[in-house]
């Protein structure tokens, strides 16, 4: 697997942008998985996750992953950028077609992906940076071969972060008025566990996926796999009124 990271400050005075790139083995068999108590959501989050064998606008693609062959616990941290649609309803069963992948869980490898768009300062992507895939890897579900249950516990982990955060900010610098940090971040995040891929973002940094249709020909079409969380969007402006925000 090759992963390149491209970042360019251009005539900004701040950077606030992240990056963080990870490939660690998954537990093995013989291991327990991480517990993690379940975290609460007041719905205030327009976090979301997806499986990309599940996206409509995939469902005539071939797309082939190819498998993590990075040296056990190898992590790679870098300084730049990254985010969630969940489409499977909350406590529906998992889809038929989720079937267990047919590579071993023993010692396979797992990536995590990840572009943070710091904004009001850089402690919130940093902390997202840092704090992140802690929190959704420990959370029940996660190593499940289940793509609804794998999708629950990422949305959990980004809440659980986000709390996380909250508690953080009476540490931050504050605004030159005296006033609590603004620091914030979006956060787009892809998840590579055997044959699936898994997309995760809050925000505007949008995640695109390349797809080959034939070998023989070397154009990649562009997949659009997240819609940003913009007030423009009727959804995303009903969410935010529904909630008493403007």
């Amino acid at each position: 697997m090759r992963v390149s990271v491209f970042t360019d400050q251009g005539g900004r005075k701040y950077m606030e942008d992240v990056t963080e790139v990870i490939v660690e083995p998954e537990p093995g068999e013989d291991e327990p998985t991480p517990d993690d108590q379940e975290a609460s959501h007041g719905g205030a989050l327009p976090v979301s996750s997806l499986a990309v064998d599940s996206y409509p606008d995939l469902k005539d693609e071939t797309t082939e992953i190819v498998q993590l062959t990075e040296p056990p616990s190898k992590r790679v941290r870098t300084e730049d950028r990254i985010l969630l649609e969940e489409t499977f309803s909350p406590g529906s069963v998992c889809p038929t077609e989720d079937q267990p992948s047919t590579s071993s869980r023993s010692r396979r490898s797992v990536g995590f992906f990840a572009v943070f768009d710091g904004h009001g300062g850089s402690e919130a992507a940093q902390f997202a940076r840092d704090c992140l895939w802690e929190y959704i890897k420990k959370q029940r579900g996660f190593w499940s071969d289940c793509d609804r249950e794998v999708c629950a516990a990422i949305r959990k982990g980004f809440v659980a972060c986000h709390q996380a955060m909250w508690k953080k900010l009476p540490e931050w610098p504050k605004t030159l008025t005296g006033l609590p940090s603004t620091s914030g971040t979006t956060a787009s995040v892809v998840v590579l566990r055997g044959n699936r891929m898994y997309v995760a973002h809050v925000g505007d940094s949008a995640i695109v996926l390349g797809v080959q249709d034939d070998p023989s020909v070397p154009f990649i079409k562009a997949v659009e796999v997240t819609q940003d969380h913009k007030p423009e969007l009727p959804k995303e402006r009903e969410r935010i009124e529904s909630l008493g925000g403007r």
